[in-house]
């Protein structure tokens, strides 16, 4: 039996010999409670709901493999094995329930897709840009947007933009963004648009956004955010507003803001009780959760109030780089990342992590 094998086999035994650990539906509303760990520690990971309940995650440092949550047992399962590392990525649920992954890594331009009913990877067309740090969406039509990031090819930060046609493979250019970015936000709005606001290039932060149309393959300017941010969460809440929090610029590491695509315009909401990183996910009663960035705890923002409330310790907190998933029961999967280690009076380290945690709303 391998050291993999021998891994995952510890992760199901722990499941069934400790169900607390593998389950949180008798958790404190606000609460959060260990499951089991993955069997391979890793960050920069990306977490996607499948079509069956289960969470697939992806990711980590020269690591090929990814694995599978099954939220009834609490139990974690190997996921196949990809054809090369991705982290820093994207991962997209398709329309068909396979899922596309491509990026990161090294700068790579290559593309995958995951299939849950053979629990196995396929190699598709690659992106004309190789980037890391970039962001993307599905399309209403089925397609993927890729834009931005950062390309080792010479280019630098993009502004190029590009298409991925899941009924071809492939990948075609599209219209370039006005401003080059890296680690910005890309949000699918109601009407098919997509928002894309923040992160930095060489002039710093910054606080500009634009608009991507699919019908005209083109990108137009829409009104400035009303703090410059890299790094943030974007989230599209039930009346179709998006709420932008946090974020690697110091002086915006608390603050958030609304995008109204009614109006076009930002305002800012609510701060936050500490920092945070990109994890979000939207709750199902419409409120929204933000986890991670070294702190203790995270927040969850009401849009009836526009206030944060924190939430009870985390088990596991992290420095960055896990990945937040809704599950099938209304709770959140938090996994992966990036924990504080080596710690000495000059400062601490830090090493992937295999934990997950679950958030009872």
């Amino acid at each position: 039996m391998s050291l993999r094998s021998i891994g995952f086999a510890t992760c199901t035994l722990l499941a069934l010999l400790a169900p607390g650990l593998a389950s949180s539906s008798s958790a404190t509303a606000g609460s959060w409670t260990a499951t089991a760990s993955m069997a391979t520690p890793r960050a920069h990971v990306t977490a996607t709901s499948l079509g069956n309940g289960r969470i697939l995650v992806v990711g980590g440092v020269d690591e090929l493999s990814a694995e599978l949550y099954d939220p009834p047992t609490g139990t974690w399962m190997p996921a196949g094995t990809l054809h090369e590392s991705h982290w820093a990525h994207l991962a997209v649920r398709l329309a068909d329930g396979r899922v596309l992954v491509v990026g990161g890594g090294r700068y790579s331009a290559g593309a995958e897709l995951y299939d849950p009913a053979t629990n196995s990877w396929t190699v598709t067309g690659s992106m004309n840009v190789g980037r890391i740090s970039f962001a993307g969406t599905l399309l209403r039509d089925g397609r993927v947007l890729v834009v931005g990031g950062l390309a080792a090819d010479g280019t630098g930060v993009q502004t190029s933009a590009e298409l991925y046609d899941p009924a071809s493979g492939r990948w075609t250019s599209t219209g370039s963004l006005r401003t080059p970015r890296v680690n910005h936000t890309a949000t699918l709005l109601a009407d098919g648009k997509v928002l894309v606001a923040g992160g930095s290039n060489s002039s710093g932060w910054l606080r500009s956004a634009e608009l991507y149309d699919p019908a005209r393959a083109r990108w137009s300017r829409v009104a400035a955010m009303t703090t410059p941010r890299e790094h943030a969460s974007a989230t599209v809440l039930a009346g179709g507003r998006v709420l932008v929090a946090g974020g690697g610029n110091p002086s915006a590491t608390l603050s958030a803001e609304l995008y109204d695509p009614a109006t076009g315009r930002w305002t800012a909401t609510g701060s936050m009780t500490d920092y945070h990183g990109p994890a979000a996910v939207r709750l199902q009663d419409g409120r929204v959760l933000v986890a991670g960035g070294g702190t203790n705890a995270a927040d969850v923002y009401s849009p009836a109030t526009g206030t944060w409330t924190e939430t009870g310790p985390m088990v596991n907190p992290q420095v960055g780089g896990a990945a937040v998933a809704p599950l099938p029961t209304g709770q959140v999967l938090n996994v992966g990342g990036e924990q504080l280690a080596r710690c000495s009076p000059k400062g601490c380290g830090s090493d992937p992590s295999a934990t997950a945690e679950i958030y009872t709303p």
